[in-house]
């Protein structure tokens, strides 16, 4: 697992260079040249869908995505991690549903083009499978270490 962190963390740092320069290079060509490129603004859209999805699932390795916990903290510590895993476990299971629902859309996208780069947008839609098994991946170990460990 560690390497696919690795490699998730490094594709989210190059996704965010390739959005900062395009956004730069977009309000340049839009100040300067007064003729803003129509593919910057989708590249940079793009970037940013592909960004927080990967991230996403750094977010559920940490534990950092928003909750409300007031009410499981006063339960006994055993009955605590029980719901936690749980919890992961729900998360998996939605997230399984949201890959599976993205390997459909990934598929239908095959038969489409994206109006200013004019790639096909499987590739865009390519992110629901890949951050969808990451996220199942960190809810599993999650779960299995509340429920487990």
């Amino acid at each position: 697992m560690k390497a696919i962190r690795k490699l998730t963390e490094a594709a989210i740092v190059v996704l965010f260079c390739v959005l900062i320069v395009a956004v730069f290079f977009q309000v340049v060509a839009r100040y300067v040249f007064n003729q803003p490129p129509s593919w910057s603004e989708e590249l940079a859209r793009y970037c940013q869908v592909w960004i927080i999805i990967l991230a996403s699932s750094i977010c559920l390795r940490k534990g950092s995505h928003l909750a409300v916990d007031y009410l499981s903290r006063s339960f006994s510590p055993s009955l605590h991690r029980r719901l936690q895993g749980g919890l992961y476990v729900l998360i998996g299971l939605y997230v399984t549903v949201v890959t599976i629902f993205g390997v459909r859309l990934m598929l239908v996208g095959h038969f489409q083009v994206s109006p200013a780069l004019q790639i096909n947008m499987s590739w865009v839609y390519l992110i629901f499978p890949v951050g969808g098994a990451l996220m199942i991946l960190e809810a599993s170990i999650k779960a299995w270490n509340y429920l487990f460990k």
